[in-house]
This record gives structure tokens, sequence and C-alpha cells, in this order.
């Protein structure tokens, strides 16, 4: 089914204006809403690919609504002249990307955008609107999806009649009834009076519609809603006419939205005007790759995919892959987690257009020429380490192919960490990479599996469309692969250098970890679950005894009141200004912190911390415990965080507190089998070693080599003039604080919150520390100055980190652009180091035979599953890789403990 995209324009310019602020290009002028706007509709164009797409505007002139009611809108400040100015700007921008824009005098880009879903909708094409604006949930149907724009970090979400019903408790064609009660405050429509969400629900769930409601409700409903209802009955008929869509609009033909072609060495011009320095590296790159033209668009549909269901055919793919001298590779399976997935079938490639797809699961099973199993026949070819493999996101590959009795040999690309490394804040996956590069909108899956509850797995889908999907993506990958090689070969940094030696040697080295898991012990969990339940209950009882009622611990709108009105904690506290939402007084964790030693809130966090170590780990984590091994499988992802450190997920085990008494027995649940140990293996302080090495102060050097305890020594030069017999406990507390701290930005005030102390005593300290350690101060100025020039901040190992932020005129935007900037430096060396390290020792291990095995690594720490009698072996083994893994400045050191459990390894 085709597709078309619409988007609110002047919708999305207001959210960057509010989002950007501050943001100025070269020559003073705004610029923020700009920036935010054009990232918005890159996003909406990767989320949602379509054949058609239109951007709606709002006109400045009065629309029908106006005329309708002249108090419509009449809350509404003047239009910000920060804003006013972008708006042509954004315009320009939008005709660059090649989109079209539609707009019409009388009307509001909410109409246009309804206008043409519901038009599309009849002609049979799925539509998608772009906007979080609620009026726009009238029109959602089956064909007619609302896609709010997604925060940063979001994935995309969609919004169907059952989302719709889910979010307002009504369906999509009751919505205007709904916000006909409700009103719209920002446009100054009052609706009924005492008729919020909640009730117009209520009220439409019992009568069914507007009018029924009207009629009924003044006789049937009692008091003053029965009285609202009544004398309100012709201002709820009037916001009816108001909020309702237009979907009549005369808009001309969807088929006329197709869009033209991106004009990238324009935009490349624009952003450089703008000072956009991130998108016009991201617009450079498209022009030197553009997409594909209309002749490449035509080869394609002349792409020969074949289906290999015939012996001759599968000898044929064989001789083919043994002189290619290098392929794509790709396995459509059952499941998105490897350690789950059944092989469906395989897909192979090595010349563009042309591609090859193995099916598992043919009604008349497939052999080799001689009647080999095609899995056994093909093994061979898949395990030659000197024939490269190239392929997307291949540690998955790899893990279905060891389970399938296949492993993949000679991995020498992955598209998804080339992309990464080049552009580590874009996203990587296969569909948005084959728009971006190759013009291509792939193939949904969703188109084959369908979704929710009654969505398929591959190996039920008709094995033609498994195929010509398969092939696909194997083609794109091959295609990709020959531009991003060409991309890494002129980019001017290590990122070719830190695929070949350090992400694409790690892939291996992941995927044995992976596979081997970690045993969780389920009856630990279930003993201290026990435990933190009835603490929970004790705590529930003090926090009612102070209140002096019961009530919903979880209930933000029962507990701030008590809190704030009838405790007065702010008093107790000694805190002037009390924070306050729409809804209600704040009750988050953060605003709590200020008042803790106040019983009642000591008792509240602690609840809180014990609800969510239930939840997140003691609940949650023997679900992940894999029925064939009994262990827990997570994984830890390459191409996620831009400073290049690992991410786990499914379970995440890097985020398990170790401070906490709680925490450490969650971990006391992680253990190993039978004659075997845990072995952990922690850098110790290689943050601070790294400042050292990288400020060259010789104070901190010093330290570092003399073996001291560097949070004293630094005491006894802040605080103490050198003397470290005078150093007391306090003082070394706040020099760690401060040791730390600058590591993120930490300013006074955070300081003084931290060490509750004032503002002052924070200022002075910051002071002395950087006048007892000046080469740590050169290196942070000299850091900020080199990456403001560059934009862009480097690893010991060249791992590139841009941070365009930093020209920003928002003091907050750039605040934290420095923060990032004088980090990422050290959090990136510090994990490519022990990525080094890895590699190192998995090496080892396998070169020397050793019955352990790499289970963990939780950012500097690496942890280990080791039979008793190997134990001093392998710790030798371990110290010598990670300590020598490069040659710094001051030593490496690592600790090294060992014991039954991950706990006792500490």
């Amino acid at each position: 089914m085709k597709r078309l995209l619409v988007i609110d324009g002047t919708a999305l310019a207001f959210r960057a204006f509010f989002a950007v602020r501050g943001l100025t290009d070269d020559q003073g002028r705004p610029s923020g809403a700009l920036y935010g706007y054009i990232m918005s509709v890159l996003r909406a164009l990767e989320d949602h690919p379509a054949e058609f797409v239109a951007v709606a505007w709002d006109r400045p002139e009065p629309t029908f609504r106006h005329e309708l009611c002249k108090t419509y809108k009449a809350n509404r400040e003047e239009l910000d002249q920060d804003l006013a100015v972008q708006f042509p700007w954004m315009r320009e921008a939008t005709e660059l990307l090649g989109l079209p824009s539609l707009d019409r005098v009388g009307f509001e880009a909410d109409d246009i955008l309804a206008s043409l879903a519901v038009q599309a909708a009849e002609a049979g094409i799925e539509t998608r609107m772009f906007s979080s604006d609620k009026d726009l949930a009238q029109v959602v149907s089956e064909k007619v999806l609302q896609c709010p724009p997604p925060k940063q970090n979001e994935s995309a979400k969609l919004m169907g009649p059952a989302e719709v019903e889910e979010k307002f408790g009504v369906a999509p064609k009751q919505m205007v009834d709904w916000q006909a009660m409700v009103g719209d405050s920002s446009d100054n429509i009052p609706g009924i009076p005492g008729v919020g969400p909640k009730r117009a629900t209520t009220l439409l769930q019992k009568y069914g519609d507007l009018e029924t409601v009207l009629e009924r409700g003044p006789s049937e409903e009692k008091g003053k809603l029965a009285e609202n209802l009544a004398a309100h009955a012709e201002d709820a008929r009037l916001a009816r006419q108001l909020v309702r869509m237009v979907t009549d609009m005369d808009l001309g033909e969807v088929s006329a939205l197709k869009p033209g072609p991106r004009q990238s060495t324009a935009l490349l011009a624009f952003c450089r005007e703008h000072g956009f320095r991130t998108l016009a590296e991201r617009f450079e790159a498209e022009a030197e790759h553009p997409p594909a033209t209309d002749e490449e668009a035509a080869q394609a549909s002349e792409r020969d995919y074949r289906t290999v269901d015939r012996p001759e055919l599968l000898a044929e793919l064989r001789a083919g892959l043994e002189a290619s001298g290098g392929f794509a590779f790709d396995t459509e399976t059952t499941d998105i987690d490897p350690m789950r997935a059944r092989l469906v079938g395989m897909s192979f490639c090595w010349e563009a257009g042309t591609a090859w797809y193995v099916p598992m699961n043919l009604q008349e099973a497939l052999t080799g020429p001689d009647g080999e199993d095609p899995l056994a026949y093909l093994a061979p070819v898949l395990a030659d380490a000197e024939l490269p493999k190239l392929g997307q996101n291949l540690k998955y590959d790899a893990h279905v192919m060891r389970r399938a009795g296949a492993p993949l040999g000679g991995i020498r690309f992955d598209t998804m960490l080339a992309h990464f490394l080049l552009h580590p804040e874009e996203r990587h996956n296969l569909d948005e990479l084959s728009l971006k590069y190759l013009g291509l909108r792939k193939i949904p899956t969703k188109e084959l599996l369908g979704t929710g509850k009654n969505a398929l797995t591959m190996d039920l889908v008709p094995v033609p469309a498994v195929a010509e999907y398969a092939c696909e993506d194997a083609d794109a990958t091959w295609q990709l692969a020959q531009k991003l090689e060409k991309e890494l070969a002129e980019s001017p940094d290590a990122d070719r250098e830190l695929l070949d030696t350090l992400e694409l040697p790690l892939l291996p080295v992941l995927e044995r970890m992976e596979a081997c898991g970690i045993v969780l012990d389920k009856s630990k969990l279930r003993e201290l679950d026990r435990r933190l339940e009835k603490r929970q209950a004790e705590l529930e009882k003090i926090v009612h005894d102070e209140a002096g009622e019961p009530f919903n611990l979880n209930s933000p709108k029962q507990l701030g009141p008590i809190l704030f009105e009838k405790l007065n904690i702010q008093e107790q506290a000694g805190v002037k200004r009390v924070g306050k939402t729409k809804t209600g007084y704040k009750t988050d964790a953060a605003t709590l912190e200020r008042y803790h030693g106040v019983p009642i809130v000591d008792a509240l966090l602690e609840y809180r911390q014990i609800t969510k170590l239930r939840g997140t780990y003691l609940e949650a984590l023997p679900r992940y415990v894999h029925p064939e091994t009994g262990r827990i499988h997570s994984s830890f992802n390459q191409a996620v965080a831009a400073t290049g450190r690992l991410s786990s997920s499914d379970p995440n085990l890097q985020n398990i507190p170790i401070r906490t008494e709680a925490g450490r027995e969650i971990r006391r649940a992680f253990v190993a089998p039978e004659g075997c140990s845990l072995l952990a293996a922690d850098y110790s302080q290689i943050e601070l070693r790294l400042v050292a090495h990288l400020s060259q102060d010789p104070a901190l050097m010093q330290a570092f080599r003399d073996g001291a305890d560097v949070h004293a020594r630094t005491a006894a030069l802040v605080f103490a003039d050198g003397d470290t017999d005078a150093v007391t406990p306090q003082m070394r507390s706040r020099a760690k604080a401060i040791n730390f701290g600058i590591l993120y930005g930490m300013g006074p005030q955070r300081l003084a919150r931290e060490l509750d102390i004032g503002f002052g005593e924070a200022k002075a300290f910051i002071e002395s520390y950087f006048d007892a350690l000046p080469g740590v101060r050169a290196w942070i100025d000299q850091t900020l100055a080199q990456a403001t020039e560059a934009g862009a901040v480097y690893t010991l190992l060249g791992r590139r980190r841009r941070v365009p932020e930093l020209a920003s005129n928002d003091g907050r935007v750039r605040s934290n652009a420095e923060n990032i900037a004088v980090n990422s430096p050290v959090q990136g060396s510090a994990a490519d180091l022990i990525k080094l390290a890895m590699i190192a020792v998995d090496r080892r291990l396998l070169d020397e035979n050793f019955g352990a095995r790499m289970l963990l690594q939780v950012h500097d720490e690496l942890v280990f599953e080791c039979p008793d009698e190997q134990l001093d072996r392998l710790a030798q083994l371990v110290r010598e890789e990670m300590e020598g893994v490069y040659e710094l400045s001051v030593p490496l050191r690592v600790d090294i403990g060992t014991g039954p459990d991950w706990a006792s390894a500490h």
C-alpha cells in the first residue's frame, strides 16, 4: 500500500522554537527554531518513509473559526519576532528538501492534514499525520495514523483507533464531541464548566454523543453538572463547530505530492549560512553520495532476485560465493532475540541488483547436489575465514548461525558499525541507511508480519514474500557497504582504523560473551524480594503515621498536598520555593532530595528505591533466564552511546546499583556453576588516570606513579598545604567529589549540594583545586578551545564526538556542550581501552585453551567464569592484558577479586 506523510509545519516550528531557545547564527540571527524544524522533518522522513509527502502551514489571516467566534484564540500572545523571522527560512528549507508545502486562506494546517488524510484513505493510500495535536485524533482510522513527534532518544510512535481510545477513553469518531465538552484553553474554547477529560469520557460512554448528552444530561445527571449541561448547551455546540476538523478541502490530487529531488548542495550552503555544522556534514555526505536517480530506480525494477529451491541452484550459489571474493549476508529468523530465534532462511549478494535467498522451510526439503542438508552444504563457505563477509549488525547473524550449526567466519565489514563511527549521533538501522544513501524505501517488516497480537513470525510468511524481502536486505547491505567504504576512505579521521582494529575484532568477542551468558540463582532473588516487600510495608506504615492518615504513596495528587500543605515540609527543611506544575506539586525524586532529613521524605525515598529495585530487577530478571541454558544472555550494543561505551540491554546489567546493600544482594544472585568461580577485574580510577595523562599535570601524574591514594593526595594539595598526614576523612571525601566532578562539568552549585556546604565555600574549593592542579585547568581550557574550533573532540584512539552546540548563544545549551566536550575524550578513551583489552584477553583465552569465559562488561569492569583450578592463571592473564593494553604517562591498575557470586568477586 502506498503511503502519504503529512507534516504540520507550523506546529513543528513552535515546538522547535521552545525546545531550542537562544541559538543564533554567525550574524546574530535567531536560528534555534529553524534547526529544530529541519531535524524534526528529517526524523519524520526517516521514521515514516512515504511515496507522497506534504508540509502544511497556518496562514496569518483570520480563519472561518474566527468568523464563527470572535474570541477564538483571543488569548494568544503576538507571535514572537525571534520565531517570525525564521518562518521564511523554514519554508525555504522545506523546498530545498524537495517537499511540497500547502496552505490555504481561511483554514489552519490541521484542516489540511485532516483533509489530505481522509481523501487519501478513500483512495486506498495509508496516511501518517506527523503532529501531536489531539484535534487530529478525530480522523484516525485503520488507514490514517497519527504520529506524535518523538523526543530525541525515543522511538517512533503510531496512534491508531485503539491507541486513541486507550488515551482518551473514546473512539476517534467521538473525539469532536469529547473536545467540545472539555474545551481547549490554548484556543480559548471554554467547553462546559466542570467537565474535564475523565467526565467527558464518562458522559460519552453513557450517552454516546454530544447531542444526547445535552438532551438527557440536564434531567438525568445531578447537581452542578446538570445545571452546567443545561446552561452551556449552545456553548458546547459552538465549541463542536470550532474543534471539528475540515475534511473536504480541495487540495488537488495526492499523486501531485510526490517529493522532488533533495537539493543537497544547496542545503549544504544553507546550513553553513545558518551555522548548522552537523547538518552541513550530513548534507555534504549526501551531496557526495546522492540518492538514487530515476535511472537507478528503474534499474531497481530489473533486480534479479532468486529463490534457491532446487539442488542445481544451490550448487550454482555455492560456486558463485566461492568465486565472489566476498559477499553480503543476512538471515531471516523467528525472533529479534538471537538466542531464541530459529533460522528461516539466508540471503546473499555480491553484485548490486542480484541476490539469492535460501529458504529453510520449503514444503519439499531442499538438498545439495548429493542430497546434503543445505546448511551443511554451505557451511564451509560460511566458515571460511579467508572469504570476506559483510552485513548489517552481523553480531546478530553470527549468533543465529552458530546456534544453527554453521558458524560465520571472515567478518570484514558491518554497515551499522561503519555508519556509527562516521555519524554516531544519527540512527543506524538498515531502513534509514538505505533511504539516506540509496534513496531506497525498503519493504517494511510489518507488511510481511503485521503488527500487534496478530503479528506473524517469519516462518509463517509465504516463501516468495520472504525471498523478496530478504534479497532486498542483502542487496541494500552490499550497496551500502560500497558507499560507506568510500566515505571511510575519504574521512580525514581514524574511522576506518577504528572499524578494522577495534569494532570489528570486538564483534565476535561480544557474540561469544552473549552466547555464554551468566547463571542466575532465582531463589536468592525470591528471598531478597520477600525481605524488601516486608521493608516496603514498614516504610508505608511510617509514611502513613507521619502523615496522620492513610493514602496512596504512588499518587502525586494525594502526596503533594499532604507534604506541602498539611505537613509543611518546606518549613522543616528550610526550603523557600516549592516546585509546582499545572497538575500540582512536584514530588519526583530529584525534588524530594531537597528535603532530605525530613522523616517522611526519607521514608518515601527509600520506599521508591525499593519499588524500583523490585520492578526493574527482582521481578524482571527471572523472565530473562533462557529455557535451554538456564542463563541470562544480555545484549552488549556497540552502536548506541556516542562516546563509544558499550550499552547493555535485555536486560541491562550495567545499571544494577553497587553502592547499596540491596544492589549488592542482587549481584549475589549472579553465580558461578559448581566447580567454578567468578572473577571480576575492574580498572582502578581509569578516568582520573586518563585525565592525568591528557592534562600532563605533574602533581596528578606523580600521585598515580607513587601508587598513592589519589583522593588523599588531592585533598592534601587543596586543603592541607601538601601535608597528607593532615588530611581528614572529610577532606578526602570533598577532594573525591571534585576529582570526579570535573569530568562531568560539576560547578559550585552542584558541589555545594553534594557536600552540603555553601555556594561560596564550594566555589573556593574548586578554585583551590585548579590552583593546586593547574595542568588540569589548562587541559580543560585547551580542550574547549580546540573543540569549539573543530566542532568535535577525540579519544586517544581517534574516535570523534561532534559537539556543534558549543557555538550556541544559549548559556544552558553551551554549558551542557562544554561538559560533553570535556567528558567525552576521557569516557570515550576509557571505553576504547577496555574494548582493546577485551579483544586481547579473548584472544589469549582461545589460544591458550582456557576453560574460562568472559561473561560481562560493565563499563570499566570485566566479569569471567573460570574453573577454580585456573583462577590464578586467569588473574595473571587478565592483569597483564588489561594493564598493558596502552601506555599512558601513568600506570594502569586493575583490581581483581574472585568468589562464588558477582558480589563476592568485588
